[in-house]
């Protein structure tokens, strides 16, 4: 007799008589020892073959996250304008006042993002089910995203610009060149850089449209490509930051080296740490535009997260994500932050002139250091400086062009194909870009960046963190995170996230009451500030609107149901939705049922692993007086059958006992049918499986199991029996 334990053969129930694919039940014949050991061999290989790929495509899929991760954390906003707001914001106390400010808000805002967007599973417009009152918030950011999509591709082309016409020519340019005579001979000297950039590319398109037509060119090219990087939904974005990430570290990586064997690395460094104006902390300005720049940092308030949680972060823990990504985006914000002051060296990287456009200073900056340096290889480490704000620049825009995307493609129910949606809104990205171009010296894009986008931003946030904490409940937001997260979440987290919504409340007002807005044209000044005002009346409207269509016999109970969740809250996939729905009715009980944490988590992945290898050990010590123990008996013919011994285990479960019972035939073989015996004592037989462990079953929701079922026919000898969970031994055929 061969014997094994159950998870060496093939899951078949006993006396079951094996049959070919597409055989008659004339040709049921029973398997030989050659055939029985060939299939045992091949079921092995092929088990061992699908672990080893699930194993490597887990991993992959590991990796897959964290590199996708590291790419967002290296954006435009971070790795351009964060330098460039150092800069331009008095260097360390803007820098300490950033990192004050990322640690208290930006890390548990993360946290609540990533949370949030993994219960509701869609969209960050779709997730205000959470407070359907306050659904504008999410069409604020929508417009907030899409107006950083129409200036992005601007700054990504000034990048272009300087690329090309350094590789097509020596510095400084010929356009921005003034030739002297001199005792040596003829010698060019550059004008002022911001002169220059006015003269040539950003030269109004009525006065020269030689330079706008170039300009559009560039923006023709940029946005083929946003196009290319985002025209197959979650597949070509994640795509896209896994090949853009490898040159935006090629990039950076070379000219941190750069810096650091830079001889006048010690003259730039010593610009950050000497001469520090601590008084600039008790400044409205320092706090009002490092809170700004936390959102263009980190993509907080975006949308961006809520979106990806349920595509890049839907099975991973929230908090542990969260540190991560904050701590490489500070690794490489504050690291461009020191690139630039040290390869400047004495050059003086803060002088501006009120003239001066400051969103394209950090690049003007950069062409008036390879002009003044005397090294030969200037030209190459400009260009080096270049491609890296284009890298970052395109991962930036096929981030924001995805959140955007997803959201439109899920707001018009998809009546608009996903490809479709991504050309109507590239092609209305480029054309409002040119617009933009139509202004002198890059005033929309002054309007856009320093007025309407970081302001909306900052409304929606404390609107939305408001809304949560106060409507929807602290004590349900700490519900559905310990569901998450499978254990206690610490009050530490509540605490911070009463204090985003009141901190920042504080240095909004206190922002709009000191800070100095008069350096602007008043129609650009009061243009921003008019779309902001528009948009906060906005979100209150749309919350009036979205009481009228909620469902109530009075406008009070409507009122009062505008500021519940609906019942379309909670997670989208019905299994966890019918966990979810558990975990919550055990913590109105005053219980924590952990065992009830939300599927898919890596952490519940780990536990069912352990659940596993328990009962493996337990099935280790299998007797042969035990249901589960399997064996292959020989006949005199040289043929075997599947048998399985102690057939009088007993269990109860629906008021029935059932009873698995020895059937022998006249050949010599046996088998295994399943009869039932009513409170009458009568029997009947079912299709109820017999090798099902019942008494420790442990089935989840959605695992439905057919039956059982009532057999009154007695003509019918055996059942054959499916395996529907991990709680059976036996299976059909």
């Amino acid at each position: 007799m061969f014997v094994g334990r159950k998870e060496d053969i093939p899951r078949v129930g006993p006396g079951d008589i094996v049959r070919r694919k597409g055989e008659s039940v004339a040709s049921d014949k029973v398997l030989s020892w050659g055939r029985a050991v060939k299939f045992l061999l091949r079921k092995v290989r092929c088990d061992s073959s699908r672990r080893l790929f699930l194993s490597c495509q887990t991993w992959l899929t590991h990796l897959q996250t964290v590199i996708c991760t590291i790419s967002l954390s290296a954006g435009l906003g971070n790795l351009y304008r964060l330098p460039q707001m150092t800069l331009l914001n008095g260097g360390m106390p803007f820098i300490v006042a950033y990192l004050i400010l990322t640690v208290l808000i930006g890390l548990p805002l993360l946290f609540l993002e990533l949370g949030i967007g993994q219960m509701a599973e869609e969209g960050f417009i779709k997730s205000w089910r959470v407070v359907p009152f306050f659904r504008g918030v999410g069409y604020v950011k929508l417009l907030a995203g899409c107006l950083v999509c129409i200036y992005y591709p601007l700054l990504i082309g000034v990048s272009l610009f300087y690329i090309v016409w350094i590789l097509k020519g020596s510095l400084p340019f010929p356009e921005c060149a003034v030739v002297k005579l001199t005792n040596d001979g003829y010698s060019a000297k550059s004008i002022d850089r911001q002169e220059c950039l006015k003269n040539t590319f950003l030269e109004s398109a009525f006065k020269n449209p030689y330079w706008y037509g170039i300009f559009t060119s560039l923006l023709l090219v940029i946005w083929s490509l946003v196009i290319i990087l985002s025209i197959r939904r979650s597949k070509t974005f994640m795509r896209s930051l896994l090949v853009l990430i490898f040159p935006t570290l090629i990039f950076f990586i070379a000219l941190m080296v750069r810096a650091a064997i830079a001889e006048e690395q010690v003259d730039g460094f010593s610009k950050l740490v000497s001469d520090i104006k601590w008084v600039d902390l008790h400044s409205a300005n320092i706090w009002y535009y490092a809170a700004i720049q936390v959102f263009f940092s980190t993509n907080l308030g975006f949308g961006t997260f809520i979106t990806n949680a349920s595509v890049m972060y839907d099975k991973v823990n929230p908090l542990w994500t969260a540190l991560g990504y904050l701590s490489a985006n500070l690794l490489f914000g504050i690291g461009s932050i020191l690139l630039c002051y040290i390869i400047s060296g004495n050059f003086h990287i803060t002088q501006t002139k009120q003239s001066d456009i400051t969103e394209v200073h950090l690049l003007t900056l950069i062409y008036d250091m390879a002009v003044s340096s005397t090294e030969k290889d200037n030209k190459i480490w400009a260009i080096v400086a270049y491609c890296l704000i284009v890298s970052v620049g395109l991962i930036s825009m096929a981030t924001m062009m995805y959140t955007v995307l997803k959201v439109i493609t899920e707001e018009n129910k998809k009546k608009l194909k996903w490809w479709k949606t991504c050309l109507i809104t590239c092609f209305i990205g480029y054309i409002a870009g040119c617009a933009a171009l139509l202004q002198n010296n890059f005033q929309i894009v002054r309007l856009l960046d320093g007025y309407i986008v970081g302001n909306l931003i900052f409304i929606a946030v404390i609107v939305e963190v408001f809304a949560l904490i106060t409507f929807y409940g602290i004590e349900k937001i700490q519900c559905d995170f310990e569901f998450m997260l499978g254990q206690v979440l610490s009050k530490f987290w509540l605490v911070l996230w009463w204090i985003i919504p009141l901190l920042l409340t504080g240095i909004f007002c206190w922002g709009l009451a000191t800070l100095p807005f008069g350096n602007d044209p008043e129609w650009l000044s009061g243009t921003g500030w008019g779309v902001v005002l528009m948009a906060t009346i906005f979100i209150f409207a749309m919350g009036i609107y979205t009481i009228t269509k909620q469902d109530g016999y009075s406008f009070t109970d409507k009122v009062k149901t505008s500021f519940q969740p609906s019942k379309n809250w909670g997670p989208k996939d019905p299994m966890q939705r019918y966990t979810w729905v558990q975990w919550c009715s055990k913590i109105q009980q005053g219980e924590r049922d952990f065992t009830l944490k939300r599927r898919g988590t890596r952490d519940y992945t780990k536990g069912i692993k352990k659940e596993a290898k328990k009962k493996a050990v337990q099935e280790k010590n299998i007797t042969p007086q035990s249901p589960s123990f399997v064996s292959y008996e020989e006949n005199g013919n040289g043929q075997i059958r599947i048998v399985a011994n102690n057939p009088t285990v007993l269990s109860q479960e629906n008021e029935m006992t059932y009873k698995k019972n020895s059937v022998s035939h006249s050949n010599g073989s046996s088998e295994w049918t399943s009869t039932a015996k009513r409170k009458d004592e009568t029997e009947f037989k079912t299709n109820m499986n017999p090798y099902a462990r019942n008494s420790d079953s442990n089935e989840e929701y959605g695992l439905f199991r057919k039956g059982p079922y009532f057999i009154d026919e007695k003509s019918i000898e055996h059942v054959c029996h499916r395996k529907y969970s991990n709680t059976e031994d036996a299976t059909e055929l």
